[in-house]
């Protein structure tokens, strides 16, 4: 526990194990000062740091209009292996199956639906779930707001201008999405400085990465967005996969990221735990590669 003196601010390291009392009286060895520190159980208060990620870098989307590719697990696993470098992260859940809330057991908390609504305010709504982590989390309402929200003047701008006042606390903020064309893709597009599209090496998938691109291409009207597709569950034994994957290569060229994250059932374990597989076996195959494509978005 840190504890800074409210005279010369001078910080330390206290050892609570030692502390017998929740309310007890300290002295400053630099500056004499004698304050008092209370360690008995607060409610959650967000620290507010500054963010030292470029601004055109910081917020990403994780968008493919083909569902079932890995976007949810890639926010998660990418969002941790950050972390684990010592970036601040904040995973957002928006995505009306709230799975991402899921696997951190945050599934019934307030949401991106209540700080709509004015009912709850987004820092108290974000849930610190790990080690320089954060997550905004997902539940049921979140299924009112296209219908709720559409017939808004500027509905495509709400998540941008809710995570406006805060990004700048994160190193970098990570959007999870559905698949989904109404309100859910085109507000985190719009929200993001990079997106992301992960697809497995799939007719169907590569298919929504056509259309997840053209939604890009439209946005260009008023913004350029840049992105780069990311190969998943990827099976090097299947032909049909290596087939399609040297499609996505010669159509996307340098669009496409390095790292390939093959197909790990260390994933599906560490799922049933409630762990990104960065936390469940760090030395699993995709793990390690979660962990390079952190390189890979950082130079992107």
């Amino acid at each position: 526990m840190i504890i800074v003196c409210d005279k010369c601010q001078t910080r330390f390291q206290l050892d609570v194990s030692l502390i017998k009392k929740t309310l007890f009286k300290v002295r400053c060895s630099k500056c004499k000062h004698v304050f008092s520190v209370d360690t008995s159980p607060k409610e959650d208060v967000y620290e507010l740091t500054s963010s030292n990620i470029a601004p055109d870098k910081k917020v990403i989307a994780i968008c493919n209009q083909k569902g079932g590719v890995a976007k949810t697990s890639t926010c998660l696993n990418l969002g941790a292996s950050l972390s684990l470098t010592g970036r601040r992260v904040l995973l957002v859940d928006f995505d009306v199956q709230a799975n991402l809330s899921l696997l951190f057991c945050q599934k019934n908390q307030p949401s991106f639906y209540e700080v709509m609504q004015k009912e709850a305010d987004i820092l108290k709504t974000i849930k610190n779930v790990r080690p320089n982590l954060w997550l905004l989390p997902a539940n049921s309402k979140m299924s009112l707001l296209a219908r709720e929200c559409l017939q808004q003047k500027d509905f495509g701008i709400f998540l941008r201008n809710a995570l406006e006042p805060i990004k700048s606390h994160f190193d970098y903020v990570l959007i999870d999405t559905p698949p989904s064309i109404k309100f859910f893709t085109p507000n985190a597009l719009i929200a993001a400085d990079f997106v992301i599209i992960p697809t497995q090496a799939e007719f169907l998938a590569m298919n929504g990465v056509m259309q997840t691109e053209s939604i890009i291409k439209a946005l260009a009207k008023t913004r350029v967005l840049d992105y780069r597709v990311l190969l998943t569950m990827y099976d090097q034994n299947n032909t049909a996969s290596k087939v399609v994957f040297s499609k996505l290569k010669t159509r996307y060229k340098d669009k496409m990221f390095t790292t390939v994250i093959d197909l790990d059932f260390k994933m599906q374990e560490s799922q049933i735990v409630n762990e990104p597989v960065v936390y469940y076996d760090e030395k699993s195959v995709s793990a390690l590669q979660y962990k390079a494509l952190v390189k890979e978005v950082e130079e992107a």
